[in-house]
Protein backbone atom coordinates (compact mmCIF):
# COMPACT_ATOMS: atom_id res chain seq x y z
CA UNK A 1 0.00 0.00 0.00
CA UNK A 2 2.85 2.37 0.82
CA UNK A 3 4.35 1.76 -2.63
CA UNK A 4 1.05 2.62 -4.34
CA UNK A 5 0.90 5.77 -2.23
CA UNK A 6 4.47 6.65 -3.27
CA UNK A 7 3.56 6.03 -6.90
CA UNK A 8 0.62 8.41 -6.62
CA UNK A 9 2.64 11.15 -4.92
CA UNK A 10 5.54 10.92 -7.38
CA UNK A 11 8.09 9.71 -4.81
CA UNK A 12 8.93 6.64 -6.88
CA UNK A 13 9.44 8.73 -10.00
CA UNK A 14 12.02 10.84 -8.15
CA UNK A 15 13.87 7.66 -7.17
CA UNK A 16 14.00 6.65 -10.83
CA UNK A 17 16.34 9.51 -11.68
CA UNK A 18 18.78 8.55 -8.94
CA UNK A 19 21.85 6.44 -9.78
CA UNK A 20 20.79 3.75 -7.31
CA UNK A 21 20.31 0.14 -8.41
CA UNK A 22 16.66 -0.88 -8.77
CA UNK A 23 17.28 -3.95 -6.61
CA UNK A 24 18.38 -1.66 -3.76
CA UNK A 25 15.17 0.35 -4.00
CA UNK A 26 13.09 -2.80 -3.62
CA UNK A 27 15.44 -4.39 -1.06
CA UNK A 28 15.16 -1.31 1.15
CA UNK A 29 11.41 -1.74 1.28
CA UNK A 30 11.85 -5.42 2.09
CA UNK A 31 14.19 -4.69 4.97
CA UNK A 32 11.56 -2.34 6.34
CA UNK A 33 8.91 -5.06 5.98
CA UNK A 34 11.14 -7.61 7.70
CA UNK A 35 11.81 -5.22 10.60
CA UNK A 36 8.09 -4.51 11.03
CA UNK A 37 7.31 -8.26 11.02
CA UNK A 38 10.14 -8.84 13.47
CA UNK A 39 8.81 -6.21 15.89
CA UNK A 40 5.27 -7.61 15.60
CA UNK A 41 6.56 -11.14 16.19
CA UNK A 42 8.54 -10.09 19.26
CA UNK A 43 5.41 -8.47 20.69
CA UNK A 44 3.40 -11.65 20.05
CA UNK A 45 6.07 -13.83 21.68
CA UNK A 46 6.23 -11.50 24.70
CA UNK A 47 2.43 -11.53 25.03
CA UNK A 48 2.45 -15.33 24.77
CA UNK A 49 5.02 -15.52 27.56
CA UNK A 50 2.98 -13.13 29.70
CA UNK A 51 -0.14 -15.30 29.41
CA UNK A 52 1.80 -18.44 30.28
CA UNK A 53 2.95 -19.96 27.02
CA UNK A 54 6.24 -21.77 27.05
CA UNK A 55 8.79 -22.25 24.35
CA UNK A 56 10.70 -25.44 25.20
CA UNK A 57 13.18 -24.72 22.40
CA UNK A 58 14.48 -21.81 24.46
CA UNK A 59 15.93 -18.56 23.27
CA UNK A 60 17.55 -20.21 20.24
CA UNK A 61 14.22 -21.61 19.11
CA UNK A 62 12.55 -18.24 19.55
CA UNK A 63 15.34 -16.55 17.56
CA UNK A 64 14.85 -19.00 14.69
CA UNK A 65 11.07 -18.47 14.89
CA UNK A 66 11.62 -14.72 14.56
CA UNK A 67 14.01 -15.25 11.64
CA UNK A 68 11.43 -17.44 9.88
CA UNK A 69 8.77 -14.76 10.38
CA UNK A 70 11.06 -12.04 9.00
CA UNK A 71 12.00 -14.06 5.90
CA UNK A 72 8.36 -14.97 5.25
CA UNK A 73 7.33 -11.33 5.68
CA UNK A 74 10.05 -10.15 3.30
CA UNK A 75 9.08 -12.76 0.70
CA UNK A 76 5.43 -11.79 0.72
CA UNK A 77 6.37 -8.11 0.98
CA UNK A 78 8.36 -8.40 -2.24
CA UNK A 79 5.49 -10.21 -3.92
CA UNK A 80 3.09 -7.51 -2.77
CA UNK A 81 5.42 -4.77 -4.05
CA UNK A 82 5.61 -6.48 -7.42
CA UNK A 83 1.82 -6.70 -7.60
CA UNK A 84 1.54 -3.04 -6.54
CA UNK A 85 3.86 -1.95 -9.35
CA UNK A 86 1.79 -3.89 -11.87
CA UNK A 87 -1.71 -3.07 -10.59
CA UNK A 88 -1.18 0.46 -9.22
CA UNK A 89 -4.57 0.41 -7.46
CA UNK A 90 -5.13 -0.25 -3.76
CA UNK A 91 -8.36 -2.15 -4.29
CA UNK A 92 -6.82 -4.49 -6.86
CA UNK A 93 -3.80 -5.09 -4.63
CA UNK A 94 -5.96 -5.90 -1.61
CA UNK A 95 -7.99 -8.35 -3.69
CA UNK A 96 -4.91 -10.06 -5.14
CA UNK A 97 -3.17 -10.40 -1.79
CA UNK A 98 -6.29 -11.77 -0.08
CA UNK A 99 -6.93 -14.11 -2.99
CA UNK A 100 -3.44 -15.51 -2.45
CA UNK A 101 -3.03 -15.44 1.33
CA UNK A 102 -6.40 -16.74 2.54
CA UNK A 103 -6.24 -20.03 0.65
CA UNK A 104 -2.57 -20.46 1.58
CA UNK A 105 -3.46 -19.97 5.24
CA UNK A 106 -6.30 -22.48 5.22
CA UNK A 107 -4.27 -24.96 3.17
CA UNK A 108 -1.51 -24.99 5.77
CA UNK A 109 -1.20 -26.59 9.19
CA UNK A 110 -1.56 -23.24 10.95
CA UNK A 111 -5.06 -24.02 12.25
CA UNK A 112 -5.11 -27.80 12.14
CA UNK A 113 -2.54 -30.37 13.21
CA UNK A 114 -0.80 -32.04 10.29
CA UNK A 115 -2.03 -35.52 11.28
CA UNK A 116 -5.64 -34.28 11.13
CA UNK A 117 -5.36 -32.77 7.65
CA UNK A 118 -6.81 -34.97 4.86
CA UNK A 119 -4.18 -36.61 2.66
CA UNK A 120 -4.78 -34.41 -0.42
CA UNK A 121 -4.47 -31.21 1.61
CA UNK A 122 -1.27 -32.54 3.20
CA UNK A 123 0.27 -32.78 -0.27
CA UNK A 124 -0.73 -29.18 -0.98
CA UNK A 125 0.56 -28.07 2.43
CA UNK A 126 3.99 -29.52 1.64
CA UNK A 127 4.28 -26.99 -1.22
CA UNK A 128 2.80 -24.09 0.75
CA UNK A 129 5.21 -21.33 1.89
CA UNK A 130 3.03 -20.47 4.88
CA UNK A 131 3.18 -24.10 5.95
CA UNK A 132 6.96 -24.05 5.60
CA UNK A 133 7.04 -21.22 8.13
CA UNK A 134 4.62 -23.01 10.48
CA UNK A 135 6.63 -26.26 10.34
CA UNK A 136 9.93 -24.45 10.88
CA UNK A 137 8.57 -22.34 13.74
CA UNK A 138 6.98 -25.27 15.54
CA UNK A 139 10.04 -27.46 15.10
CA UNK A 140 12.42 -24.73 16.32
CA UNK A 141 10.43 -24.02 19.46
CA UNK A 142 9.72 -27.65 20.38
CA UNK A 143 11.35 -29.39 23.34
CA UNK A 144 13.66 -31.38 21.07
CA UNK A 145 14.13 -29.28 17.94
CA UNK A 146 14.70 -31.13 14.69
CA UNK A 147 16.97 -28.70 12.89
CA UNK A 148 16.86 -30.49 9.52
CA UNK A 149 13.22 -29.56 8.79
CA UNK A 150 13.78 -26.11 10.28
CA UNK A 151 16.71 -25.19 8.06
CA UNK A 152 15.28 -26.85 4.95
CA UNK A 153 12.03 -24.86 5.32
CA UNK A 154 14.02 -21.72 6.05
CA UNK A 155 16.00 -22.38 2.86
CA UNK A 156 12.75 -22.78 0.89
CA UNK A 157 11.52 -19.47 2.32
CA UNK A 158 14.82 -17.76 1.45
CA UNK A 159 14.53 -19.07 -2.12
CA UNK A 160 10.95 -17.76 -2.29
CA UNK A 161 12.20 -14.40 -1.03
CA UNK A 162 14.84 -14.27 -3.79
CA UNK A 163 12.22 -15.18 -6.43
CA UNK A 164 9.82 -12.57 -5.06
CA UNK A 165 12.60 -9.96 -5.05
CA UNK A 166 13.40 -10.82 -8.66
CA UNK A 167 9.71 -10.46 -9.58
CA UNK A 168 9.44 -7.12 -7.77
CA UNK A 169 12.63 -5.81 -9.40
CA UNK A 170 11.38 -6.76 -12.86
CA UNK A 171 8.04 -5.11 -12.11
CA UNK A 172 9.95 -2.00 -11.01
CA UNK A 173 11.90 -1.96 -14.26
CA UNK A 174 8.66 -2.38 -16.23
CA UNK A 175 7.19 0.53 -14.30
CA UNK A 176 10.29 2.59 -15.08
CA UNK A 177 9.89 1.91 -18.82
CA UNK A 178 6.24 2.92 -18.67
CA UNK A 179 6.85 6.42 -17.28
Amino acid sequence: MALIEDLGRGVTDRFLVSPVRREALIAGRLVKEAVVILIQSVIIVLLALIVGASFPGGVGGIAVLLLVAAVLGAAFGALSNGFALIMRQEEALIGAVQFLLLPLTFLSSAFLATNLIPWGRQQIADLNPLNWAVVAGRAATSSSPRWGPVFSRLGFLAALMVLSLTFATRAFRAYQRSV
